[in-house]
């Protein structure tokens, strides 16, 4: 059993993105408080791009450049660079200290330099960056928090989304080699998710972080999402299949990479049955093959939507049928 790989990186891209306040609020309050939220942040990629060399990227560790406004009156934008780093590097110090400079003759201001410490471990510590020699001397120091010492049971009770996220981050360290406790974990933080009262499109989103984060091997993968429907259907939620939903949509921008060579529409179609035969068991040779007729992306996607909408596989037809009827662009 081949245990995929957890998506650390891309898990803390997406949170800096999509929830840079409530992170902020959590790890680095006093900056938080200084920051006009009314203003929208806007991420600078393309800088950082300029500013990061390739040779010093890697795994294990994201950083953002963000501009932001003040709210205390100075009309300047503040920047803020923020490395998340999943596991121990003692070039921590180093680094921080030649993006600052690098930041600062970029764009004539200094940065305010942020790490968060996201490996498993207390005992590491990096410290400030120092330099002397021959009366020669700096010390550059940068705001760090230590995501396994937060407290995140009062930030789960006032809704803070990334406390969720640093949910699924230690169970995904603490689980490294145990796929039962991982799913079983997983499946409690779906759970709870769906009975926080947070709002579609948190909810969204976090599942789909919690699904990088704690990503199963495939017979693990097919027995949680059958978990999951149970679940839902146990808590009579309004909200339903959205697990479902996420897991196909990576599906199928997965197919569209790996379909540059035998057309994008055979992945779409491979992720569509996959979906109806874990929905509803097999779809029969018949409804097999018209799908495999079907060529169109944009009509493989619609038919997967439906998948979510309608209750059975014969409910599925039907509206397959009346869509096909009714002509292009109709039905699903």
């Amino acid at each position: 059993m081949v245990t995929p790989a957890t998506e650390y990186d891309a898990a803390w891209k997406a949170t800096l993105e999509t929830f840079l306040q409530p992170c902020l609020a959590m790890a680095f309050p006093q900056l938080a408080a200084l920051i006009d939220w009314s203003v929208p942040p806007r991420f600078l990629e393309t800088e950082l791009r300029e500013i990061v060399r390739d040779s010093e990227t890697g795994s294990m560790r994201v950083d953002k450049l963000v501009e932001v406004q003040r709210n205390d009156g100075v009309t300047e934008l503040l920047l803020v660079h923020a490395e998340v780093q999943v596991q121990r590097d003692d070039q921590m110090p180093l680094r921080m200290f030649r993006y600052f400079i690098r930041i600062f003759d970029r764009f004539g201001r200094p940065p305010v330099s942020l790490a968060i410490l996201a490996d498993p471990g207390r005992g590491w510590w990096p410290g400030a960056y120092e330099y002397a020699v021959a009366g020669c001397s700096m010390t550059f120091r940068y705001a760090t928090c230590r995501l396994a010492e937060l407290d995140l049971g009062p930030w789960i009770a006032a809704g803070n989304p990334v406390a969720r996220v640093i949910q699924a981050h230690r169970l995904a360290q603490q689980t490294r080699t145990d796929m039962v406790a991982r799913r079983r974990g997983k499946l409690g933080l779906i759970r709870q998710l769906l009975e926080s009262g947070m709002a579609d499109a948190e909810v969204r989103e976090l599942t789909r972080l919690i699904h990088w984060l704690l990503a199963l091997p495939r017979e693990d993968e097919l027995e949680f999402r059958q978990e999951v429907r149970k679940m839902e259907v146990s808590m009579q939620m309004p909200r339903r299949s959205t697990y479902e939903q996420i897991v196909w949509e990576e599906g199928v921008e997965k197919g569209r990479q790996d379909g540059q060579v035998e057309g994008r529409h055979v992945g779409a179609q491979d992720m569509l049955l996959d979906l109806m035969a874990d929905r509803f068991g097999a779809c029969g040779a018949e409804l097999g093959s018209r799908i495999r007729q079907i060529q169109d992306e944009s009509k493989l996607l619609r038919l997967a939507r439906m998948v979510f909408r309608v209750t059975s596989l014969a409910d599925f037809e039907a509206e397959m049928k009346a869509g096909e009827q009714s002509g292009p662009g109709a039905g699903a």
